[in-house]
């Protein structure tokens, strides 16, 4: 089985970057407040840091939801270990994976790309920033069945088709 995982920084930051911001964005929510109470102006504030804090929170806990740290792979299954609840582990058989979306396969690199296995009902998510994050790609789409391969290359190429037209109308 070949191992990936996420070099240390990236795994510090997916996992605690939304404590301090956090932290840091309630104090001004609570200045914003105790202000606001003053002057109503200061309600635009507050409203705008719960916001943030609330997306932010959201898309945190959809990375510990979805986003192993470390995933051991061969040509049969993915190993998917290390998310936040350390105890978790999924097992996904790679003839299972029904559906493959997202990142460099739909024509945006930086966004993640996300699996689904059909047998087990399971999303399992892979970000660009993973070591060596195509040479997984790359196993997983030498391995998927047929009809899902020729799927995802059909939709790569209609993504890479449209780019193409939006550079020659950029062009002219």
């Amino acid at each position: 089985m070949i191992t990936f995982k996420y070099s240390l920084i990236a795994k510090i930051i997916y996992r605690y970057a939304n404590i301090p911001i956090t932290l840091f964005l309630a104090l001004y929510m609570i200045s914003s407040f105790i202000f606001m109470l003053h002057t109503w102006y200061y309600f635009f504030p507050f409203l705008l840091n719960l916001i943030i804090i609330i997306v932010l929170n959201r898309y945190y806990f959809r990375t510990y939801k979805l986003f192993p740290f470390r995933i051991d792979i061969n040509n049969q299954k993915m190993v998917c270990r290390d998310f936040l609840n350390k105890s978790k582990q999924i097992e996904i058989i790679i003839n299972d994976i029904d559906e493959i979306d997202g990142g460099v396969l739909s024509g945006t690199p930086s966004k993640p790309i996300f699996i689904h296995d059909e047998r087990n009902d399971i999303v399992v998510g892979i970000s660009p920033n993973l070591k060596e994050s195509n040479k997984l790609i790359t196993i997983i789409l030498s391995n998927i069945r047929k009809t899902l391969y020729d799927q995802v290359l059909n939709q790569m190429k209609e993504f890479n088709d449209l780019n193409s037209i939006k550079t020659i109308k950029k062009a002219r």
